[in-house]
């Protein structure tokens, strides 16, 4: 089994693009399979000082500054943008990256966010249905000359878009651990990500549940790739100072863990099953923490 990394970047903790870029190129450089944007349009509402860039924004522009790195939102919420829309920017960002892009989405769930921007925030279940909606959608546009769905909350008429995807099919990420949002995955993803740092039995039993809905919908569960989100401080690449964001929520206390250490904890990941991960590293030292997981984590996995 094949095992990749991506690197995750939290616009909303306060990155400058030049931050992102100096990742993004470390990531290309040392190997790295995906750098990975959340999709927020803030942290918190005090927080009125804190850079928080667009995901699809920061997509574009890593797309742009690298030549071999996919890149994917995890996950971008559905509700955020009309689902067509979405679906476009993705085939657009497939075509100008030559074929790099995860469709990375979830149901959404900030709250604070949704109120702000004053976009509906309706029930969890709901947000759920709108997800299996949008992604329906977005394989019409992607593959049909003319698409056309009416559904309970999305709707689509003799729509036409243009470019399709370089990719065919454009992958899908779902991003969520809840049944609902498992039986989405075994409908439409070709990967789920579970987040974040979650218990092994936690990921077993999730995998489980995975896999029955995958035999429902007739989906091969061995040809979902399934990634885990992690939170990785390591040995060598240690913060020097906090991210923007930590002066309202208090600083962040990050275990350090050694390259040995790091690489045991990240094989019991791959023992149930996982062949990718998603990784978050303390903020300003992605680029060191990309070398030295590389160079020391890496090899040991």
């Amino acid at each position: 089994m094949k095992i990749d990394y991506g690197v995750q970047i939290e616009p909303q903790f306060g990155y400058t693009y030049p931050q992102i870029k100096e990742a993004a190129l470390a990531a290309e450089k040392h190997g790295f399979e995906s750098l990975w944007a959340s999709d927020h349009f803030m942290i918190r509402p005090e927080a009125q000082d804190v850079n928080c860039l667009e995901a699809w924004m920061v997509l574009t522009a890593v797309a742009q500054d690298t030549e071999k790195l996919r890149v994917g939102a995890m996950v971008a919420s559905q509700s955020y943008r009309n689902p067509v829309l979405h679906a476009k920017l993705a085939a657009s960002l497939d075509n100008i990256s030559n074929g790099r892009v995860y469709f990375g989405i979830g149901a959404g769930w900030k709250e604070v966010e949704y109120n702000a921007y004053n976009i509906p925030f309706p029930l969890a279940w709901k947000r759920v249905r709108q997800l299996d909606e949008a992604l329906t959608i977005a394989r019409k546009i992607w593959t049909e000359p003319v698409a056309n769905y009416k559904g309970k909350y999305y709707s689509v008429n003799n729509c036409v878009s243009m470019p399709k995807p370089v990719q065919d099919p454009l992958p899908i990420c779902v991003g969520g651990m809840g049944n609902q949002l498992l039986k989405i995955a075994a409908k439409h993803a070709d990967m789920i990500n579970l987040a974040w740092n979650t218990a092994y039995d936690k990921f077993e039993e999730r995998l489980g549940v995975l896999k029955k809905y995958c035999e429902r919908y007739g989906k091969d569960y061995g040809s979902l790739r399934k990634s885990s989100g992690i939170h990785l401080a390591l040995q060598g690449a240690e913060a020097s100072a906090p991210a923007p964001y930590e002066k309202y929520s208090g600083e962040k206390k990050w275990d350090y863990r050694s390259p040995e250490d790091a690489a045991e904890w990240l094989r019991g990941y791959v023992d149930i099953g996982i062949d990718h991960f998603v990784i978050v590293f303390p903020y300003g030292t992605e680029a060191r923490s990309i070398e030295v997981f590389i160079n020391d984590v890496a090899p040991l996995i």
